[in-house]
């Protein structure tokens, strides 16, 4: 009896484990453009010159993006990369969460997640010349979902430190095409403009 008891505790804990995630696990794709644009000075903005606070998770994913994908990081600068996002919808999934709680959680032992953590956010990539003349403008929504649930989600802390860097990620995704065709036309522009 006392055999049968320890082992339904143990498949208990074993069963009701959650993905787990760090944010050293942060990176964007590596998916360098070529050519690459000219080296430019990094700015995190809202374009009505108003003070922005920033996430290290937005600062980190943005440089990465930036120095691994878009630009060459060494040499001379001329001009300035900026990046101005904005949530457009941010869903917890409450229903759920207040089902599973009504329901004792049975559910969720059987798959149904706790809720679904969505984001929309809007994410506009400027380039300026050393004037501060704008160059270029892209931009792209970016989405994501991830699941609070036993065996395949995410605990509910993590998932939602998660869901806004993946939707970020997604519109970086996104852009980077857009930057990706343009790229020789912003360069000569650059050069015309001249070195910081």
């Amino acid at each position: 009896m006392k055999s049968k008891i320890l082992i339904h505790l143990i498949a208990l804990v074993v069963l009701t484990g959650c993905k787990t995630w760090d944010a050293s696990m942060l990176t964007p794709k590596n998916d360098p453009i070529t050519p690459k644009l000219l080296t430019l000075e990094r700015r995190m903005e809202d374009m009505a010159n108003t003070s922005v606070v920033t996430s290290n998770y937005e600062l980190k994913l943005f440089t990465k993006e930036v120095e691994n994908n878009l630009i060459d990081p060494y040499g001379d600068k001329y001009g300035y990369i900026a990046l101005k996002r904005n949530i457009i919808d941010a869903k917890m999934g409450m229903g759920q969460y207040i089902l599973s709680s009504m329901l004792l959680t049975i559910p969720n032992i059987f798959g149904m997640p706790f809720m679904n953590i969505r984001y929309k956010v809007e994410v506009e990539i400027r380039i300026l010349d050393r004037d501060n003349k704008l160059v270029s403008k892209y931009t792209a929504i970016g989405e994501s979902s991830v699941k609070v649930a036993y065996y395949y989600g995410y605990s509910m802390k993590n998932a939602m430190r998660k869901a806004y860097p993946d939707a970020l990620l997604d519109a970086f995704n996104k852009i980077r095409p857009q930057i990706k065709s343009d790229a020789q036309r912003v360069n000569e522009k650059l050069i015309t403009a001249g070195k910081l």
